[in-house]
């Protein structure tokens, strides 16, 4: 209750002077006071109003105080109730044990002295505010125990849920690596494995989008985009389109699809000539989405004798994965495709729109070897460390490592290096102390992350930055970009094989 706020004293006297007496002297106290001439009035006022104090008189007609007292008490509401005994005559000692164990908290004894009962109400009602005030906190604590625990139980709920989420994705983006691996087929081993990295990484350039938006979708005018340029200049290859959401299981699903669509061209259609050029466009309405892909300007085209594994993704995806129509036309003048999806596949979001940047990267710089110089390598991941120490080496580089701990590295980084290759993150351990040790020695570095926006300290803005999985040309090429140097020759040293830190395979 609020400090300001007036509580009510119940005097009950079967006297009215006395009543009227004991009113004047508690009236400058500031509260209400409510009168009661017997024991029945007194039950009345108190079963329709909260009573901070009963003044009860202990010799009464009806009921006498030490009677009223207990029947007060035998109500739950009424047990914590302070009651003051007032009385005319001396009490015994058996007659005060009485009035406590009645539920008395004190006694006054007529002639009343006003400064004392004043005095002894005043503590009361001080008391009783306190108490309301206390139980007042006890319930509000209560009550944000009650909705923090509710909150933390939606809380753990929605983790185990995301949980739950990305091991159902994780799981999902397995198999269709399992089958991608499965299904392809190439002349040579080195066609397979370019095959697989350039499905691969259109796969993970989807979900680079899907993760920007936590999610909630891909803009399919981005993800055209960023999966056609690393094929070919913006300038023969023409997109338009209006700014279209797509689900998160549609958008995985077409960025494999224009990869193939690209690959195919590449190889054999208006992107594998110069002068060659692609048209991509679609639409969105009620009835579903377009996508129409049309090429130009390339060799003279003829309906295959077989389908391709291209082409079976491509209708896997579009037409079981996604219920949708694929259509093949094969024209003399270029191939044209069209792809029409349900409009399930489109999603309505009231989030802003993520600014589609510039797509650019480095390109490989002639594919020339780099033969002699050294190579700090620093991954934590096995395969990876695997994969990145024999493509070094396959370069003709000096390899230290893989180095997968924090520690390890700062001591081998003593040693002279034309180059780091360095995982941003080991093991949840930043690796800004290693870097800022090679930053100092003139160490150029060549970060590689698995986060879509990592962050980095000012003095690493200038070094290059590489998303797994791993572009092996963008890794060729970016090695390239720091290493050269027109006023230096390579470095006159014999090329060793990898070193492998200790305790790696």
């Amino acid at each position: 209750m609020e400090q300001n706020e007036k509580v009510n004293i119940l005097l009950v006297d079967d006297q009215p002077a006395k009543l009227l007496s004991y009113n004047v002297i508690l009236e400058d106290l500031g509260e209400n006071i409510i009168q009661a001439r017997n024991a029945r009035e007194a039950l009345e006022v108190l079963l329709r109003t909260d009573v901070a104090l009963l003044l009860v008189d202990v010799c009464m007609p009806d009921l006498d105080g030490f009677e009223l007292a207990s029947m007060i008490r035998e109500h739950p509401r009424f047990q914590q109730t302070a009651i003051i005994f007032i009385s005319a005559i001396h009490l015994a000692d058996a007659d005060s044990l009485r009035g406590y164990e009645m539920g008395a908290v004190d006694y006054v004894s007529v002639p009343v002295v006003p400064e004392i009962l004043r005095a002894k109400v005043r503590v009361f009602i001080d008391l009783y505010r306190k108490t309301k005030a206390l139980e007042q906190i006890n319930k509000e604590l209560e009550e944000r125990v009650t909705r923090r625990t509710a909150e933390l139980q939606a809380a753990i709920e929605r983790q185990s849920l995301l949980a739950r989420e990305v091991d159902h994705r994780a799981k999902n983006a397995f198999a269709a690596i399992q089958s991608i691996v499965h299904l392809t087929r190439a002349e040579t081993p080195d066609l397979f494995a370019e095959a697989i990295q350039g499905r691969i990484r259109a796969m993970a350039r989807a979900h680079s989008l899907l993760s920007q938006s936590r999610w909630e979708g891909a803009d399919l005018s981005r993800l055209v985009r960023e999966e056609l340029a690393p094929f070919s200049d913006s300038d023969r290859v023409q997109i338009i389109g209006p700014s279209i959401l797509l689900n998160p299981d549609s958008a995985q699903a077409l960025a494999i699809v224009i990869h193939e669509l690209a690959t195919n061209s590449m190889k054999y259609g208006a992107l594998s000539v110069g002068g060659g050029q692609v048209h991509i466009y679609w639409r969105g309405s009620e009835t579903g989405l377009t996508v129409r892909w049309r090429e130009e300007l390339g060799p003279t085209v003829s309906v295959p004798s077989r389908s391709g594994f291209g082409t079976k993704v491509i209708n896997a995806s579009i037409s079981s994965q996604l219920k949708g129509e694929v259509k093949f036309d094969w024209r003399p003048e270029g191939l044209v495709c069209e792809l029409n999806l349900p409009p399930t596949h489109m999603l309505v979001s009231n989030r802003p729109r993520i600014p589609v940047p510039p797509v650019d990267s480095i390109g490989v710089q002639g594919g020339h070897r780099l033969d002699g110089y050294r190579v700090l390598l620093v991954e934590d991941e096995p395969l990876v460390a695997l994969m990145m120490s024999g493509i070094l080496a396959g370069l003709g580089l000096n390899v230290t490592g893989p180095i997968s701990a924090l520690g390890e590295a700062l001591v081998v980084a003593e040693a002279e290096f034309d180059v780091a290759v360095l995982d941003i993150n080991l093991a949840g351990v930043l690796v800004d102390p290693l870097a800022d040790v090679l930053l100092a020695k003139g160490v150029p570095i060549i970060f590689v992350t698995g986060y879509e926006s990592p962050q980095l300290k000012k003095n690493y803005e200038n070094s290059v930055i590489i998303q797994k999985p791993v572009d092996l040309d963008l890794l060729h090429g970016s090695l390239q970009q720091v290493l050269y140097d027109p006023n230096r020759s390579p470095p006159l040293v014999e090329v060793a094989k990898p070193v492998l830190a200790s305790g790696r395979l």
